[in-house]
């Protein structure tokens, strides 16, 4: 499985999938690529994230973030506060997983790694 890091998209990750060959090889295992939303509640908890995407034209929103990412992965994971944007997600072909993605301290972070990286299966 490929995970996709709740970083910015624009800055952190698109340099990684703008790299000869990654973007084709994520979407051709698609259904095996998860991504962790960076924004939460529609703001970003750490940094720009939400400011680029509205600048770019996109939603500052995990609805966004699901049609950013929506041709390279299967998943996305929001976090429990924008449960009520699961359908919206899931309109653009992703499935969504909700839990808390706030890792505020280690039992958190490694929840949410387990979360992830089970997301795919459907094990739980």
């Amino acid at each position: 499985m490929v995970v996709i890091a709740p970083s910015n998209p624009v800055v952190s990750i698109d340099p990684i999938l703008a790299i000869d060959g990654v973007w084709p090889i994520l979407e051709a295992r698609r259904s095996s690529v998860v991504a962790v939303s960076p924004i939460v509640g529609g703001k970003a908890l750490k940094g720009p994230a939400d400011r680029m995407l509205a600048e770019l034209g996109h939603q500052a929103s995990v609805a966004g973030i699901a049609g950013w990412y929506r041709s390279i992965a299967g998943t996305l994971v929001i976090d429990e506060v924008d449960a009520d944007q699961a359908p919206a997600i899931e309109s653009l072909g992703l499935s969504s997983v909700v839990t808390d993605t706030i890792m505020s301290e280690p039992r958190r972070a490694a929840d949410l790694a387990r979360t992830t990286v089970l997301a795919p299966t459907g094990r739980r």
